[in-house]
């Protein structure tokens, strides 16, 4: 039915539903109305989110198969915090580490922490992970899951950039210096996965973590899926591609 409307008329009725739907999100979590029950692959949570769009997520469904009770898991990219969250009411020994560097989501994260009682273990970082340690421009989208440390990343699907703010950038191998090693490593950074490997190519080739990443090229210039092989490759690992996402195991 899609396919019969034209084009520029389909974009114009995204446009519009995104954005209605990222207004009221953010009016909920702004006056925290409404945090329903979802089921997730590790037990029930609740959130400020409206639906439970990852109750029959696969990537996180394969997360879980390879994560021991205890494992420290690293959750880059970690969003409202569902994979978090889902990961932790699992197993109370498992240690999880929560990076997020919009500011906004940011918050958002730490309401449904809150609100499921898992703050204690799961840490949040309210910063990106790249290839250098630096401060770096981070655009806020009007669609919020698309915000980006790349213009173009927060632009898409009839997105604007709603604010521009300085974030602090760390990598991989500086943190896991003074922090826990990752057993699992989960990359959802919409365009920036290559930066992160660059900057834990001692993490990966000494601590070997499993790796999951969602890749994201629609509507990004940069050969993202080239880069990325290319580099885990180097680092000794072997890809099973799915649909949306990669695992990463070390060889």
């Amino acid at each position: 039915m899609l396919q019969l409307i034209p084009r520029p008329i389909y974009y114009q009725i995204r446009r519009l539903f995104l954005g209605s739907y990222y207004r009221l999100i953010h009016f909920n979590y702004d006056h925290l109305l409404f945090a329903p029950k979802k089921q997730l692959c590790g037990g029930t949570v609740r959130s400020y989110e409206l639906y439970n769009r990852h109750g029959t997520d696969q990537m996180l469904a394969e997360i879980h198969a390879y994560c021991s009770k205890d494992a420290v898991v690293y959750d880059i990219g970690a969003n409202v915090g569902v994979y978090s969250l889902s990961l932790a009411v699992e197993a109370p020994e498992r240690t999880i580490i929560a990076f997020e560097p919009s500011p906004i989501v940011y918050e958002q994260l730490n309401k449904n922490l809150s609100l499921n009682a898992v703050l204690n273990q799961v840490e949040t970082r309210q910063c990106g992970v790249g290839d250098r340690t630096a401060v770096e421009p981070f655009y806020t989208s009007t669609y919020t899951e698309l915000s980006s440390f790349q213009s173009e990343g927060a632009t898409r699907w009839e997105a604007q950039i709603a604010a521009t703010e300085h974030v602090d950038i760390v990598t991989l191998d500086t943190f896991v210096k003074t922090n826990p090693q990752p057993d699992v490593i989960k990359i959802d950074v919409e365009g920036t996965e290559a930066s992160v490997l660059r900057g834990g190519a001692e993490t990966l080739t000494q601590h070997r973590p499993i790796v999951f990443i969602e890749l994201h090229e629609d509507g990004l210039r940069s050969d993202t899926a080239e880069t990325c092989r290319a580099l885990l490759y180097s680092y000794g690992y072997d890809i099973s591609e799915r649909s949306e996402y990669w695992i990463c195991k070390p060889t």
